[in-house]
């Protein structure tokens, strides 16, 4: 799976309470039953990169992902120490695009490249949006998605570095 996000954290990596604020904000009319109901169904969909044949995970975000206190600071470090333990693991590999990589390919919105192992299942880009969920299955499609992935892994911080921007940004959190 390759995602990027351009202002939430991938939710295969949220925590609990990050899950439950973003939920929050994006529905402010849904009850507290359907929003507990969508953090279940996101926690129980980490799963995936924790079981004995893992889910591989290539995320990228932008900087400013990091910097919205979403839930407010004691969420925002628990979810960048999250991040950070996330990324020890071989199944998972995370990316920031800095502010200073300027306009890029991602600034359209976020996406999820999803592949599977067996050729039988057909690649598909999933887009969420108020207008609903998208799934686009043309060739072209999974061709324009792909270039765009490849672009901003190119200009994203090494995998190395972003931890270190986490990291920093994890100790910046009041």
């Amino acid at each position: 799976m390759r995602n990027y996000e351009s202002l939430f954290l991938p939710g295969l990596l949220q925590t609990e309470d990050y899950a439950r604020a973003v939920i929050k904000g994006n529905l402010p009319m849904a009850s507290s039953d359907e929003v507990e109901q969508r953090v279940q169904a996101r926690l129980e969909r980490q799963a995936a990169i924790t079981k004995d044949d893992p889910l591989h995970l290539w995320a990228i975000m932008d900087e400013a992902a990091l910097h919205r206190l979403v839930g407010g600071a004691k969420v925002m470090r628990e979810q960048m120490n999250r991040l950070v333990s996330a990324t020890t693991e071989p199944p998972v590999t995370l990316q920031i695009i800095p502010y200073a990589a300027g306009a890029h390919a991602g600034m359209a919105g976020s996406f999820v490249l999803m592949d599977f192992p067996d050729a039988a299942d057909p690649a598909v880009v999933y887009i969420e949006s108020l207008a609903g969920d998208l799934f686009l299955e043309a060739e072209t499609d999974l061709r324009r998605y792909g270039l765009v992935f490849d672009n901003l892994r190119a200009v994203a911080l090494s995998p190395d570095d972003s931890m270190n921007l986490i990291a920093t940004s994890a100790e910046d959190t009041h």
